[in-house]
């Protein structure tokens, strides 16, 4: 049965223009990304073709796109609405927004309550936003180099037995369970006990086995998901272009979609 396009559009429409509305409202403004851009093995996903003399990608992730893009110079605010592709021809829609060239912690903090508005803006209120480190990972991740790859598929697949399979000290091993199994609202690591600390909601929780991002990510990253989904409503996280601090959250507008239905 062929999907009905116009109620599909028109059910994509109603939410995107609710948080365009807002995203502005808070001095966003849109960003409209290259479809088409030269291939680099810093770009993440979009779809790979060749002219036969340069390769190219077709519908890349915007962050990596705006980090290999490399041009910021003062602050910005920007929003985007975009198709994103990956090498299978799977398609996701996306609402992202991100603060280049800010503030340490201010960015995060305001762009997790912007997160919380817009959701609770389209009418969704059961959801829960999860924080991380990456560097507190990195740091153990150097101890063990030889199973670093190992160690973040066992994290991402949520499956601890792989670890413990690995030929590493076991005070290690322990270490990276007590990692792994972290969540709550309570914290040692300074930067995420100070967002916790200032954003105040109780639908924000610290958990330590939230890594599986892209390689961009700095240190503090985000996922946002609802026990009425089983798909992740949006992810995000802290990076650097040229150097300047930035952050960024997107919204899988397709998941959002089902939601509202």
């Amino acid at each position: 049965m062929k999907k009905n396009i116009f109620a599909e559009s028109k059910n994509i429409s109603n939410i995107v223009n609710l948080m365009r509305d807002s995203l502005i409202k808070n001095g966003f403004y849109e960003l409209f990304p290259s479809s088409i851009t030269k291939y680099s093995q810093n770009l993440k996903k979009g779809l790979k073709f060749s002219d036969g003399k340069n390769f190219y990608l077709i519908k890349p992730d915007v962050t990596s796109w705006l980090i290999e893009m490399d041009k910021v110079e003062g602050k910005e605010k920007l929003f985007y609405v975009d198709e994103v592709l990956d090498e299978n021809l799977n398609s996701t829609w996306q609402l992202g927004f991100e603060i280049l060239n800010g503030e340490e912690l201010e960015i995060e903090k305001e762009l997790l309550k912007l997160t919380i508005d817009l959701l609770s803006q389209i009418g969704i209120k059961n959801f829960y936003i999860d924080i991380s480190s990456m560097k507190v990972w990195q740091n153990i991740l150097n101890m063990v180099p030889d199973f670093k790859e190992d160690i973040l598929k066992a994290i991402e697949l949520r499956n601890f037995e792989i670890v413990e399979n690995l030929q590493i000290d076991q005070k290690i091993k322990n270490y990276i369970e007590e990692l792994f199994n972290y969540r709550g609202k309570k914290t040692n690591i300074e930067k995420l006990r100070k967002i916790m600390d200032d954003v105040k909601d109780e639908r924000i929780f610290v958990d330590l086995g939230t890594i599986k991002y892209m390689d961009y990510y700095e240190e503090v990253v985000f996922e946002v998901y609802s026990p009425d989904n089983g798909y992740l409503l949006g992810n995000g996280g802290q990076y650097r272009i040229n150097d300047k601090y930035s952050c960024g959250i997107a919204f899988n507008i397709d998941v959002l979609k089902e939601m509202k239905k």
